[in-house]
């Protein structure tokens, strides 16, 4: 389990350049100091242009970040449709100034639209070798997936290139299972926040080549139930998630304006259907 800072869930967007790097640099001292040194953190370095992105990856690097994660630019989504050899350039230029290895992201629902083909993906994979992995929150992710391993096995130059085997990620944590089963690498989702322990279990179920019939029906209880949380915070987006960290942490219930924080009614019909993943991660914490 590796951390990700400043991310979709992270509020990025609405932090200022300052405050991404001061949240890496406590997050780099916290695990330092709970004698975790070890531990990689993973940065969303995703700016408005190249030349921010560039800088975002270059100041992330040094307040400890160890990978950074780019989605694309959305201002300007409509002109970037028009050419994919925009999309392309982009990533190879972010990742030729880089200082550390770069996540492709391709989540359209948080890029104006912007859907990355496959072809695009494979392609800048191609033309970057400082592009550490893909993360892919999109519509037909699996297909996608199985389409970039077909490329990555065919191709042994891809991770002849690179200093550790290419990562491909899923965005979620509701199809981790099948992800899994199709050559992916494991998931960047916001549920193991609310359940860690649960969802280092379903982790490790995946990992054993051949399951008994008990741990099988373990696997796919714990992905029920992490799926259906799952799938009903995508809608709730961050409001959601701020609302329940609130209520099971003291967090802090407000997003950064112009988000509003959840109506209580809102807040707490959200938590009734977080409560059968609240209860497996409380039987899983006691184990």
């Amino acid at each position: 389990m590796v951390p990700v800072c400043a991310g979709s869930l992270g509020e990025a967007v609405h932090l200022s350049y300052d405050e991404r790097i001061a949240l890496i640099q406590f997050i780099r001292a916290t695990l330092d100091e709970a004698g975790l040194t070890s531990t990689p953190i993973v940065a969303g370095v995703g700016g408005l242009s190249t030349r921010e992105t560039i800088e975002l990856s270059k100041a992330a690097a040094k307040a400890g970040a160890d990978a950074g994660m780019v989605i694309l630019p959305a201002y300007y989504a409509a002109s970037l449709n028009t050419d994919s050899q925009q999309v392309v350039q982009y990533y190879i230029d972010i990742c030729k100034e880089s200082p550390i290895p770069l996540l492709l992201y391709n989540f359209p629902a948080n890029a104006g639209g912007q859907d990355m083909p496959s072809a695009v993906i494979s392609e800048i994979i191609n033309k970057a070798p400082n592009l550490c992995g893909v993360k892919l929150t999109c519509g037909g992710s699996i297909a996608k997936l199985v389409r970039l391993t077909a490329e990555i096995e065919g191709n042994p130059k891809i991770n002849e290139a690179r200093a550790y085997p290419f990562l491909l990620l899923d965005g979620l944590i509701a199809d981790l299972t099948p992800w899994m089963q199709c050559g992916g690498h494991g998931t960047v989702s916001g549920i193991p926040n609310f359940a860690p322990a649960a969802s280092m279990r379903l982790w490790e179920l995946l990992n054993i080549e051949s399951l008994t019939a008990e741990e099988a029906t373990e696997c796919k209880r714990l992905q029920a139930i992490l799926s259906n949380a799952d799938v009903a915070a995508v809608p709730g987006g961050i409001r959601a998630m701020k609302y329940a960290l609130n209520k099971l942490h003291g967090y802090g219930v407000a997003p950064r304006k112009p988000l509003l924080p959840l109506k209580k009614l809102e807040g707490e019909a959200f938590m009734d259907i977080l409560r059968e993943m609240i209860d497996l991660e409380a039987e899983y914490t006691q184990k």
